[in-house]
């Protein structure tokens, strides 16, 4: 009989437990954190500013908002906010979401929930678009949409990485008030892109981040442990505010007469550093890309060539237009960029184990040079727009 009645109140236990752990609130659910014992009233004293858009920072303040956003859900006119930038007991802030539009602001903490009078919401500026809906590091997006300003400095796009919404920045190349051209940048992947204008964030629609094809490289120079082009000669070089900077050894800057040179190599070949490091990919000369263009400043001059010197690219085809000395073209060179045109050399994809611009024989005031990026291109037409020209 005693083992009957254990039973029973075993049983009976059980279905307690279900039936209370069945009419846990939802935010119980979610709540991982230490659990509460109580819950108290919750209570918005103000909305600050109670005008704004989306992006927009609202502080919200009052009582027993607790010490935990994850049992916190903030409405604005009922849409949910999906960024708490900060949290306390009596003080909550927020981004404004984006289409909200006008209505109250709710606040459920636990159980509790408070209603606070309308926040004006302003429209802003829009996106509609995304042109086109895929592409690689270094292409060129055109976000269209309404209310963009034409004050670039005021505009910015972000990317993901995956984790972070606003990893990355892209270049952003044009604005208008209904177009914003930008680059998609290095280290991002596929996920919405963020416009920030001002104070307001836009979300726009998926980017596809894809692959890059053979022969399409984009280097910009704004990580100094992604060494990617080094001098040689015992030139000396660091990554410094988005530029390779490179020094002529100090023994060949004895008298302005002195000659001086610093060949500026891509790694591709071996692993480096070496030991312990990674195993560099060979460059690829396409004839999809065949466009070899880089922005370079020389340090004591400001031109992109020096006064006396040469600059060559290595390997040229032998016989070649671009064999010799000072075959770049220089047709941009008031933006301080030279290129080659390898079209003729490349007709199919070809393997080099080097890669490298000869930079020699400098003689005058220089004392290095700077490099901005070096990118190739598919043809003239496409380096010229990306040059804003």
């Amino acid at each position: 009989m005693n083992h009957i009645i254990k039973n029973k109140i075993k049983a009976v236990i059980v279905l307690f437990n279900i039936i209370l752990i069945a009419s846990c609130s939802d935010q119980e659910k979610d709540f991982s954190g230490e659990p509460l014992v109580t819950y108290p009233a919750v209570t918005v004293t103000s909305v600050s500013p109670s005008v704004g858009t989306s992006g927009n920072i609202i502080t919200l303040t009052g009582t027993n908002f607790g010490e935990y956003p994850q049992a916190a859900k903030i409405y604005f006119n009922n849409v949910l906010v999906d960024e708490i930038i900060s949290y306390t007991d009596t003080s909550v802030t927020v981004r404004v979401p984006q289409n909200a539009g006008t209505g109250p602001v709710r606040v459920k903490v636990w159980t509790n929930t408070v209603t606070t009078a309308d926040f004006e919401y302003l429209t802003g500026a829009t996106i509609t678009s995304v042109a086109p809906t895929s592409g690689n590091v270094g292409d060129q997006i055109v976000i269209t949409g309404l209310g963009f300003g034409t004050d670039a400095s005021k505009v910015s796009v972000k990317f993901t990485d995956g984790l972070l919404k606003d990893a990355f920045t892209g270049t952003v190349t044009s604005v208008s008030n209904t177009q914003i051209g930008v680059l998609i940048p290095k280290g991002a992947v596929t996920g919405k892109i963020r416009v920030w204008i001002g104070n307001q964030i836009i979300t726009g629609p998926e980017l596809i981040v894809i692959a890059p094809p053979k022969g399409k490289y984009v280097f910009e120079f704004d990580d100094p442990t992604d060494l990617q082009w080094l001098p040689a000669q015992n030139a000396t070089s660091k990554i410094e505010d988005g530029k390779l900077k490179v020094k002529f050894d100090p023994v060949q800057l004895g008298t302005t007469a002195s000659k001086r040179r610093a060949d500026l190599y891509n790694i591709i070949s071996g692993v480096f550093p070496s030991p312990g490091g990674a195993a560099k990919n060979k460059w690829v000369q396409s004839p999809a890309y065949p466009i070899l263009a880089m922005k370079i400043t020389f340090t004591g001059t400001g031109a992109a060539k020096p006064g006396v010197g040469n600059i060559s690219l290595d390997p040229a085809v032998a016989g070649g237009i671009n064999a010799g000395n000072n075959k770049y073209k220089s047709d941009y060179i008031a933006n301080n960029v030279i290129y080659y045109d390898l079209s003729a050399d490349y007709l199919v994809d070809t393997d080099l184990t080097t890669r490298q611009f000869k930079i020699a024989d400098v003689v005058g005031s220089e004392t290095g040079y700077e490099v901005d990026w070096i990118r190739t291109f598919k043809n003239t037409a496409e380096l010229k727009a990306f040059l804003g020209l």
